[in-house]
C-alpha cells in the first residue's frame, strides 16, 4: 500500500531514444505519474504561501518577450544600458531554446535571429519582434498540451512551470487558478488539463463590480460625495453579503469599481492597489486617514474578499531560528548614535517586499541586494548589476538543503525502516538533509507521510534525485534561472527610480517572482551574518567557489554549499 508514496512509475522519466512500454502516453493518462506531477506543481506553482523552494522563480516565454520589446522605448529614454538589454536579449535566446512549444521551426527560426539583433526603438527587429509575439502567443498553451501528448513529453516540470506562468502573466491570479484546478480539473490528464486551461485562458476577461466599505474617510462628504462612483453608506450596507450588523455599523460610505479582469480574485486585487493610491495620496493633504473595513464585496458573489493583495512569500526565517528576532536596542540608546549593521539597514530598506505598494517594494529588494553584494572596487560591473549574480549564487546553494530539510520531515514510519529513527536521532536540519540526500542515493523513494501535500512531496523527491544524478550541471541551471530573474529585478528597479514609472509590463509578474528569492538570499546573509559573522561579500564569494567544485574531491557536500 505505501509502494505508490516512494516512486513513481518509470512513464515519469522515460528516457530519451527509448519508447514507453504504456500503450498511452503518460500525458494522456489521467492514472500516470506524470500527469499527476504535472497537476501537483501547478498546485504548488499557484498555491499561496508556498516556501520559496517550490514556487515559481520566473515569468513565462512570452512576458519575458514582451519585457524585451518594451526596453527598446527605456534604453532611448537612457532609463536602461544597451548593454542591460544585450544581456536580456542573449539570456532569452537560450531559454527559449529550452520551450518546444513556442512555435513551429520556421517560427524559431525567425525569432533567433530578431533576438540576434540590437532591438533599439525604430529597428526593423523591434518591429519584427512585436509581430512574432502577436502571432506566437495566441495557441501557445494548446501546443504545450500537444507536447505533453507525444509519447517522450517534456520533463513534467518544465511543462507545469510554463503553463502556470503563462496563465499568471496573462492576468489570473494565484488564488483564481488554484480555484479552478480544485473546481473539477484535478484529475485529467496532462493534456487535457492544459488544453482546459488554453479554453480557460481563451474567455474574455469579465465585467466586475467591486464595492470597497470605509470605516474612514476624512471629509467623504465634500471630497467623495460627488464622485459617480461613491456609494453612501445606506447604499452601501446592503452590498456587503453576509456582514454582521456589526460591521455595518462601521460604514461611512463606499466607492464602486468597474473593473475588467480574468477572476473575482484578480478584479480584488486591483482595486487593492487602487485603495493603496488613495491612502497614497492622502499622505499629502491634511485631508485625514483613508482607511477602508478591509473587505471588499463583489456583486453576484455571496462572500466577503480580504482586500489584500497576495502575499509575496519574502521571508528571512533565520531572525526566529537564531533567536535574533527581537534582539534590538538591548543598550543604551542616544540620539544620532542608534548604530545598525549592514543587516539591519538592508532589512529596513526591504521591508517593503511582503506588504509596501509596487514601488518602494521593487526599489528596496533590488537596494538591499545591492548594499550587501557590491562594492566600489567591483571590476568592469556596470551599475552594481553584480548583484543578481551573487544573490542567484547564494540562492541556488541554499536550495538543495531547503527542498532535503523539508522532505526529512515528511517522512513516516514504516515497519522495519530504520530511517525515522536515525532522523530522530539528528542533532541539526544539516544531519538531517545530509542523511535524506545518503538515502536517496542508494533507495529510488522515500515512505512519504499520506496528507494533501503529498504529491509535493514526491515531486520534491524527484528533482532531488535527479539534483544528486547530476549536481554541478543541476545547480548551474538553477542559478540561471535564478539571475535572469533577478537581473529583471534590476532593470525594473531602473524603470521604476529612473524611468519613474510604474507601468512597465513585466513589472508586477518580477515583484511576484523575485519577492521570495529575495527573502532566500536575505536568510541566508542573515544567517551568517548573526551565527559566523560572515560579511555578505565572502559569503557570496564562498557560493560562487562552491557551484564551481560541487563535484570536485576537495568540494563541499551539498547540504555544506555555503557553511
Amino acid at each position: 500500500m505505501g509502494r505508490a508514496l516512494f516512486i513513481y512509475p518509470n512513464a515519469l522519466h522515460t528516457p530519451r531514444g527509448c519508447v514507453s512500454m504504456h500503450a498511452i502516453p503518460a500525458g494522456r493518462d489521467p492514472r500516470s505519474s506524470y500527469s499527476r506531477h504535472v497537476t501537483t506543481r501547478l498546485l504548488d506553482f499557484t498555491r499561496q504561501g508556498a516556501p520559496w523552494p517550490i514556487r515559481l522563480w520566473d515569468v513565462g516565454s512570452f512576458l519575458a518577450l514582451e519585457e524585451l520589446y518594451e526596453a527598446g522605448v527605456w534604453v532611448d529614454r537612457r532609463v536602461l544600458s544597451q548593454s542591460a538589454v544585450d544581456w536580456q536579449r542573449h539570456a532569452l535566446e537560450r531559454l527559449l531554446g529550452d520551450d518546444p512549444a513556442l512555435g513551429s521551426s520556421v517560427y524559431r527560426r525567425e525569432l533567433r535571429e530578431v533576438l540576434q539583433t540590437t532591438l533599439t526603438l525604430a529597428s526593423d527587429g523591434r518591429r519584427k519582434l512585436r509581430h512574432l509575439i502577436d502571432i506566437g502567443r495566441p495557441g501557445y498553451l494548446d501546443r504545450w498540451s500537444s507536447c505533453a501528448a507525444a509519447q517522450e513529453p517534456p520533463r513534467a516540470e518544465r511543462v507545469a512551470r510554463a503553463v502556470a506562468a503563462h496563465l499568471l502573466d496573462s492576468g489570473h491570479s494565484l488564488a483564481g487558478v488554484q480555484r479552478w484546478l480544485r473546481g473539477g480539473h484535478l484529475n485529467l490528464s496532462a493534456t487535457d488539463l492544459i488544453a482546459e486551461a488554453s479554453a480557460l485562458l481563451a474567455r474574455p476577461p469579465r465585467q466586475w463590480r467591486v464595492v470597497v466599505p470605509f470605516r474612514s474617510l476624512s471629509r467623504h462628504e465634500e471630497l467623495a460625495g460627488w464622485l459617480p462612483n461613491w456609494l453612501t453608506a445606506e447604499q452601501t450596507r446592503p452590498l456587503m453579503a453576509g456582514a454582521s450588523a456589526e460591521r455595518h455599523r462601521e460604514v461611512v460610505g463606499g466607492l464602486s469599481y468597474s473593473v475588467e479582469a480574468r477572476d473575482a480574485e484578480r478584479a480584488v486585487e486591483i482595486v487593492s492597489d487602487l485603495v493603496e493610491r488613495l491612502q497614497a495620496r492622502a499622505r499629502f493633504t491634511a485631508a485625514g486617514a483613508v482607511v477602508p473595513l478591509g473587505e471588499a464585496y463583489i456583486g453576484g458573489e455571496d462572500r466577503s474578499f480580504p482586500l489584500l493583495l497576495p502575499p509575496r512569500g519574502a521571508q528571512v526565517l533565520s531572525l526566529a531560528a537564531e533567536r535574533q528576532l527581537y534582539v534590538v536596542g538591548q543598550d543604551v540608546q542616544r540620539f544620532g548614535e542608534q548604530a545598525r549593521s549592514t543587516v539591519d539597514e538592508a532589512l529596513e530598506i526591504a521591508s517593503a517586499l511582503n506588504q509596501g505598494p509596487l514601488a518602494p517594494a521593487i526599489a528596496g529588494g533590488w537596494a538591499a541586494l545591492e548594499s550587501l553584494l557590491t562594492e566600489a572596487r567591483d571590476p568592469d560591473e556596470r551599475e552594481k548589476v553584480v548583484a543578481a549574480s551573487r544573490a542567484a549564487a547564494l540562492v541556488a546553494c541554499s536550495w538543495p538543503r531547503a527542498e532535503l530539510t523539508a522532505l526529512s520531515y515528511r517522512v513516516r514510519e514504516v515497519p522495519g525502516d530504520a530511517l525515522p529513527d536515525k532522523l530522530a536521532a539528528c542533532a541539526s536540519n544539516r544531519e538531517r538533509s545530509t542523511l535524506i540526500a545518503a538515502e536517496l542515493e542508494c533507495r529510488d523513494g522515500l515512505p512519504l507521510v499520506r496528507s494533501w501535500r503529498t504529491g509535493s512531496d514526491v515531486a520534491s523527491v524527484f528533482r532531488m534525485k535527479a539534483l544528486l544524478a547530476d549536481r554541478r550541471r543541476v545547480l548551474e541551471r538553477v542559478r540561471g534561472y535564478l539571475e535572469v530573474s533577478l537581473r529583471r529585478l534590476y532593470r525594473c528597479r531602473n524603470i521604476v527610480l529612473h524611468g519613474g514609472s510604474t507601468g512597465g509590463v513585466a513589472l508586477p509578474a518580477t515583484l511576484r517572482v523575485t519577492a521570495p528569492l529575495v527573502g532566500a538570499a536575505l536568510d541566508r546573509i542573515a544567517h551568517s551574518h548573526l551565527v559566523a559573522e560572515v560579511p555578505p561579500l565572502a559569503l557570496a564569494s564562498r557560493a560562487e567557489t562552491a557551484l564551481r567544485m560541487v563535484d570536485d574531491d576537495l568540494g563541499p557536500g551539498l547540504c555544506d554549499l555555503i557553511d
